[in-house]
């Protein structure tokens, strides 16, 4: 569940959802109107991908909190995609060399700040290159936030960049009440990877300069 490409240019968006919705069968995206419902044509949401799977995920640190740790309980929350659709989506690595996606858990102050996820990809791609998460903590975080973060944050790290216009959706930017996955969080993946039916990409995509997009998850008020 890694590799890390040369970052040559980037162009860094904070705050949220970037780009058009939905994506297209040339860039091996399917039509918003295949797997429903979803919110893969939303106003600033973009769908990019990983040309392989599972990708490979690397833990920096270990960050006890009462009998576990808060990358445990982000596993939790990563394995929720997994089991709701029945696919084999990351695994985990003990060596940030060749990882996808890098996690690290970091104290944070001020307290504003969930996690944020920052995706690599080429311009003009839709293919994902490297991913980096951190997910913040502070005292007053209930031990039970970490899971429903980890799961926001994994939709992120496989390809949904913004949020679900919807709040009753995990991708919500503030995330949801039930800290669970929706139909329409899942049927969004699955049109970003077209099902995961031969989804690696049939031909090459066009490359250009490394970008990226940061993706933030707010404290709730």
């Amino acid at each position: 569940m890694f590799r890390r490409s040369i970052l040559i240019f980037a162009i860094v968006l904070v705050g949220g959802c970037g780009g058009s919705g939905g994506g297209s069968s040339s860039s091996g995206i399917c039509s918003p109107t295949l797997y429903v419902p979803n919110y893969a044509g939303a106003s600033n949401l973009t769908l990019r991908r990983w040309n392989h799977l599972p990708i490979k995920v690397y833990f920096q640190t270990s960050t006890q909190i009462g009998g576990t740790t808060i990358e445990d309980l982000v596993r939790d929350g990563f394995n929720k995609w997994e089991t709701a659709l029945s696919r084999d989506l990351w695994t985990e690595v003990t060596s940030a060399s060749g990882a996808d996606l890098t996690v690290k858990v970091q104290a944070s102050s001020p307290q504003t700040t969930l996690a944020t996820t920052t995706v690599y990809f080429s311009g003009g791609s839709s293919t994902l290159t490297s991913a980096e998460m951190t997910i913040y903590t502070w005292p007053s975080i209930p031990q039970n936030n970490y899971d429903p973060t980890g799961c926001h944050e994994m939709g992120h790290a496989l390809g949904i960049g913004g949020h679900s216009p919807n709040s009753l959706d995990i991708m919500y930017y503030t995330g949801n009440a039930s800290g669970e996955l929706t139909t329409s969080d899942l049927n969004t993946l699955r049109t970003a990877y077209c099902d995961f039916a031969g989804f690696a990409h049939a031909t090459a995509e066009p490359m250009g300069p490394i970008m990226s997009e940061t993706e933030v998850f707010p404290a709730k008020n």
